[in-house]
């Protein structure tokens, strides 16, 4: 009975980065569905970042590390192959010189959201109109690198890669403030610097959510502004607070938008169950990732950075939603070559990917409702086929 029983168990889910063999990678269709197009841009954007990175940096692949050097080249020879051949003789250069491995959740698979650069109206002073403010980083935020502490046992080696962020308050360092006092207790007033103003704290919640965006000025100029830091607190989803009140098919930015407009009396509540604040700054060029280079819409991703190589070359396998295809007969498919070139608050764990759609409302459009199960697999070159580094 117990052998019967154990034959019938479910079988064990690989969780983690899990290298995909010949034969697994021989089923898969590497057919990108949007023709290839704006995935060079997307590249050299990532050969930019590995390029200015010291020789020392590394980046692992399971058991095998690549150096930033390695990395460049790496994503040179995936463009190459890109932009030099086609059809069957591309497909095939990819399966021989890179390997794959797949980036999967609980679930052995993959969870997909999207994002983008939304546009509002702004003042660069405060008006009637615009009373939210964007903050600069305030000069008194702290950020503690804990990978010291790690180093001579303080802390745990799991914290490592982690930071604490607060105030100091005579010789200690307390908690910074969190979204409440700075948003409904205008706390930072004379302690930080507007870059501009937005209409109210429901515009500024969202733009903080996407972590960037342009502010429409009065006189038809654009001012873009991009992630900068944050206050240390925990980021929470409001759709978690908000599930009883939005059925769970329903859910979606838009959504969550438009609850808060038709209840403004709970607008303080729910803003406040997300303690996490970001801070912004001014930027000429983007939107910009967490690497530092513009987003390409369609191609660039955001992941953990803790677990997903920064600037590395992915192929993702979902759909759109339907809230975005109305009329099609059937699930519409994304498939394509990406690059990993952002992070997030809410993008922890393997399998988790946002995908950045582009800006203003069209591309609003398809991130908002953008909830959709898949798979996402990282690619490297295989070190036979890069040049010899000293």
């Amino acid at each position: 009975m117990l052998a019967l029983l154990a034959g019938c168990a479910a079988p064990r889910v690989q969780i983690g980065l899990v290298p995909v063999s010949p034969g697994q990678l021989h089923e898969r269709l590497l057919v990108d569905d949007a023709a290839f197009d704006g995935i060079a841009p997307a590249l050299r954007q990532s050969i930019r970042y590995f390029h200015r990175l010291p020789e020392s940096a590394t980046f692992t692949y399971e058991d095998l590390v690549y150096t930033a050097r390695e990395m460049e080249a790496s994503t040179a020879l995936f463009l190459k192959i890109v932009e030099e051949t086609a059809g069957a003789a591309r497909d095939t250069a990819i399966r021989e010189k890179f390997l794959f491995f797949e980036s999967r959740n609980e679930r052995g698979a993959g969870f997909f959201t999207g994002y983008f650069e939304p546009v509002l109206p702004g003042s660069l002073v405060s008006t009637g109109r615009f009373r939210a403010p964007l903050y600069a980083v305030p000069a008194d935020l702290v950020t503690l690198d804990l990978a010291p502490y790690a180093d001579i046992g303080l802390v745990p080696a799991e914290l490592r890669a982690k930071s604490l962020r607060g105030r100091l308050q005579g010789r200690k360092l307390v908690p910074y403030d969190d979204r409440d006092r700075i948003s409904f207790g205008n706390a930072l007033a004379g302690r930080a610097e507007p870059i501009a103003w937005v209409a109210d704290e429901v515009e500024l919640f969202f733009l903080q959510i996407q972590g960037s965006g342009l502010i429409s000025l009065e006189d038809g100029s654009l001012l873009r502004v991009n992630y900068a830091d944050q206050n240390g607190h925990p980021y929470r989803p409001i759709g978690k607070l908000l599930r009883d009140r939005i059925p769970a098919d329903q859910m979606s930015l838009q959504a969550l938008k438009a609850y808060l407009r038709e209840h403004p009396e709970q607008v303080r509540e729910v803003l406040d169950y997300n303690p996490s604040y970001t801070f912004f700054r001014r930027v000429e060029e983007g939107p910009l990732g967490n690497i530092q280079v513009p987003l390409t819409p369609g191609r660039s991703l955001a992941m953990d950075a803790r677990l997903a190589p920064k600037g590395g070359v992915a192929w993702i396998e979902t759909t759109l939603p339907a809230a975005a295809t109305p009329g099609a007969p059937s699930p519409v498919p994304v498939r394509r070559f990406a690059v990993v070139q952002d992070t997030g608050g809410a993008i922890t764990g393997h399998g988790r990917v946002d995908i950045f759609w582009g800006t203003g409302d069209s591309a609003e459009k398809i991130a908002g409702p953008f909830k959709q199960e898949g798979r996402v697999f990282f690619l490297v070159a295989r070190k036979e086929f890069l040049p010899p580094f000293r």
